[in-house]
């Protein structure tokens, strides 16, 4: 059960402890405690051709004829903006925005003993490559980069069109996708998904459809605001919102070969001081495919003792509902409570039929039926509270989450043997795998003035999740199901994490600094019933952070990071009970493994200007006890391999990595991504095999603009091999592979996109893997082993679809706070 007798209590106390301070900040200063009088300069910025108002615009604040920075800010969503805090005297002001020529406004003159300095309005004018294409608002880009983020909008990639989450991850930069739908970050395996800023029991990559998503957000190297979990970093996915007045939304519907099918609703209301949204999502998805592994057992000397080959052919069969439903509630203005519940229903049925093949001393046959269900039940619900402090910039926020999922998997084994047709074994497994999360968060924001903040934040977590496993032998005349107890099991495991933290930042003209600390205190229990075995932990952890930020000019930036961070390992990694889901193929935690921690440096530099873009960064990871999945066989001739989880002494990893924007013509957009990274693992056990080793990656996406109304998009990805540990994000087992080498994958995607309907309407198309030569192929081995594994499944698919919007339904981004250059330091 939940920690709720003594962690609600800390938590509580944390709260209070950091909430007092701050109160009387929040609500206002004691009389004659404020800073010394300054003044403030106003303004509204449009587009010059249509005159709407241009969102998200850069003011610098400049000393007459200087180049150093005073201070700056951003236009609101209506193009207004207020900079205050500005000492008396004569300054320079430079307007900006991605796409559009820059404004200068010279002589501009302070004095706090007079009203505000106004502006007025002033025109941006769209630059060249612009002018043909201007609409009542400027179009977003695919990729925006921040200090120490990445911002990816889903709605301008045509690659992702009738897929799931997993087909946006494909086009993001520094992000990999593998051939199972494992996520890897930089070449680490081990990165934290959110939805919505929060973990979630409720949604998984590859049941989320891509019609629900606004943006994806990866942070690399996350500040000490963030929960420290992941080791190379964090990918946020953000689910559309809409905020509009009146009455809007959006239907969408999408089919692909191999009985794929999805649609969507997204509906939103706001009247007066209340906002209603909701949307419902159906996804069908079916897959096929097969596994191909050549197993050599070998000797001390190197001599082939016995050999197996093993063909799988598996069928995968799903469908995902997901409901949301919620509103925000304006009490008044700078003060908002949002309320929305989530839920899921999924119902997967994957069936996989093996033949083995034994060879040496002499010839066997081994034929393997594994037919699997699964239905699952998940709800979420967030009670968020918001107050932001006006013309001062301070925030506070309090934030309730709950998630909960329940899911029933039942399992039908059957093995015959070529040799003794009549000696069949029958097996059935039932699993009831219940999970609950409870989260409670309070942050605040104080900004002293345009050049220095300070944030501080307190955290708890309480995590409780079950594996009630139920493993029976089956009579093959009578169908009697008769209990297997060495492998049925009952496993439980909670924790509860409390957290508070601190940072602050300041800029000195061009340099822009922030620090920050994290304090947590990690509290486990993992109970094991059926053996007996019990376990329990309390870890007190520290995790600094650092940003560093040089503005060189107004195109160009250079930047440094460091972050710690924490790998704990999940329910799965610690169950040491047997998964008997494949025979031949045994997998099992460790309830001894302990959780890695990262050093994580980066240095970086940026430029950008009128819609190009480029970026440029080193980064560096020092693991220790890092964790890897380690394949053994069971000894002397049997070919039957187990898998487990291990603690190695260290794994090392740094790379360097790049991206480009550029438009070649106004019609014509290129998005391109190299990296390059190099991995080692240090401990005395690994085998004497290649165990360190470096890799690349590089993908392109190409959009083209036909008549303003038709898009056109190609994307590439090419992975080289690389050296792997073993796959463990997610704390799951996985059947085949461990310690080894995976070989290079190459494929490309295609897509069109045509607005119909006077653009309220769109029809697209896609084709995925044109050359069908996406697939995973992987050598393991141990030191009396060796495996080759091929996997192959059904990548090339063709998805047309369509889309409605009514009433001007558009997916607008909604910034956390606005205001303060020091923002980008987050």
């Amino acid at each position: 059960m939940f920690y709720a007798s003594r962690s609600f209590t800390v938590f509580i106390i944390l709260l209070l402890s950091f909430s007092l301070p701050v109160t009387g900040l929040l609500f206002g200063q004691q009389p004659g405690s404020g800073p010394s009088p300054r003044g403030v300069i106003s303004g509204t910025v449009v587009e010059s051709v249509s005159h709407q108002p241009l969102e998200y615009v850069n003011v610098i604040v400049y000393p007459r004829g200087g180049n150093e920075v005073v201070t700056g800010g951003i236009t609101a969503a209506d193009g207004t903006f207020r900079i205050d805090g500005i000492p008396r005297g004569k300054y320079d002001i430079s307007v900006s925005f991605i796409g559009f020529e820059t404004s200068l406004i010279g002589e501009v003159n302070v004095d706090p003993a007079s009203a505000e300095t106004h502006l007025g309005t002033i025109e941006l004018t769209p630059g060249e490559e612009m002018m043909e294409e201007v609409t009542v608002t400027a179009e977003r880009e695919m990729l925006r980069l921040n200090l120490d983020k990445m911002v990816f909008t889903v709605d301008r990639d045509m690659t992702a069109t009738g897929g799931s989450a997993l087909d946006i991850m494909e086009s993001i930069p520094s992000v990999s996708v593998d051939y199972d739908g494992r996520i890897s970050l930089r070449g680490n395996t081990n990165v934290t998904i959110w939805v919505d800023g929060r973990p979630s029991h409720l949604e998984s990559l590859d049941q989320l459809p891509a019609t629900m998503i606004e943006r994806v957000e990866v942070i690399t190297n996350p500040s000490a605001r963030h929960d420290p979990d992941g080791t190379s970093g964090i990918i946020n996915v953000i689910m559309k919102r809409q905020r509009q007045p009146g009455t809007n939304g959006m239907l969408s519907f999408n089919m692909g070969t191999g009985n794929k099918y999805n649609g969507s609703v997204h509906m939103n209301h706001r009247a007066d001081r209340f906002n209603f949204f909701g949307n419902w999502d159906y996804r069908r998805h079916g897959m096929e495919g097969y596994n191909l592994n050549d197993r050599n057992i070998i000797t001390g000397q190197g001599d082939t003792l016995r050999q197996l080959h093993q063909h799988e052919d598996f069928f995968r069969r799903g469908v995902f509902n997901n409901f949301r439903l919620g509103t925000d509630f304006f009490i008044s203005p700078g003060n908002t409570l949002t309320f929305y519940g989530a839920f899921n229903l999924r119902d997967t049925r994957p069936q996989n039929f093996s033949e083995v093949n034994l060879f040496l001393p002499s010839s066997q046959d081994l034929y393997t039926t594994m037919e699997r269900q699964f239905n699952g039940f998940g709800r979420e619900y967030v009670l968020n509270y918001t107050r932001n402090g006006g013309d001062n910039g301070r925030q506070f926020t309090a934030d309730l989450f709950y998630s909960a999922s329940t899911g029933e998997t039942f399992r039908d084994i059957r093995v015959d043997e070529s040799a003794d047709p009549g000696a069949s074994e029958i097996r059935y497994a039932e699993a009831y795998t219940p999970g609950r999360l409870l989260t409670l968060q309070a942050d605040y924001v104080h900004p002293f003035n345009e050049q220095s903040r300070l944030e501080a934040g307190a955290k708890s977590i309480f995590r409780d999740v079950e594996d009630d496993f139920n493993f029976y032998d089956v009579d093959a005349e009578t169908g009697e199901h008769v209990t297997n107890t060495d492998f049925t099991n009952y496993f439980i495991y909670s924790e509860a994490i409390h957290a508070i933290y601190g940072i602050y930042a300041h800029s000195f003209n061009r340099l822009h600094l922030q620090a920050g600390l994290r304090a947590e205190q990690h509290t486990s229990e993992a109970e094991q019933r059926v053996t007996g075995q019990y376990s329990e932990r309390s870890i007190p952890n520290i995790f600094p952070s650092a940003h560093i930020r040089y503005l060189v000019d107004d195109r160009n930036a250079l930047y440094m990071s460091y972050s710690k961070r924490i790998n704990r390992p999940g329910i799965s990694m610690l169950n040491p009970f047997v998964n008997y889901s494949d025979p031949m193929n045994i997998s099992f935690g460790n309830q001894d493994l302990r959780p890695e921690y990262i050093d994580s440096y980066e240095i970086g530099y940026q430029y950008s200007q009128n819609r190009k873009s480029f970026s440029a960064a080193l980064f560096y990871r020092d693991t220790e006890d890092m964790i890897s999945r380690e394949m053994t066989l069971f000894g002397g001739a049997n070919p039957q391999t187990r898998t487990t989880f291990q603690n190695l002494m260290r794994g090392i990893s740094y790379g360097v990595e790049a991206v480009v924007n550029y438009p070649l013509f106004r019609w014509w957009r290129m998005n391109a991504t190299g990296s390059y990274y190099y991995n080692k693992l240090e401990d005395d056990s690994l085998p004497d095999w290649e165990h360190s080793g470096d890799a690349w990656r590089v993908q392109a996406i190409s959009n083209w603009n036909i008549a303003n109304t038709v898009n056109l998009q190609a994307r590439f990805n090419y992975q080289s091999s690389e050296v792997t540990a073993g796959r463990t994000i997610g704390g799951g087992c996985q059947q085949h592979g461990g310690q080894g080498i995976l070989d290079a994958m190459y494929y490309l995607d295609l897509a069109a996109r045509m607005d119909v309907m006077n653009g309220n309407g769109t029809i697209s198309l896609r084709l995925s893997d044109v050359f069908k030569s996406r697939g995973f192929d992987m050598f393991t081995y141990g030191p009396s082993f060796t495996s080759d594994l091929v996997r192959r499944s059904q990548s090339r698919v063709l998805f047309v679809g369509f889309t409605w919007r009514f009433n001007e339904y558009r997916q607008r981004t909604e910034r956390e706070r606005e205001g303060s250059l020091l923002d980008e330091l987050d």
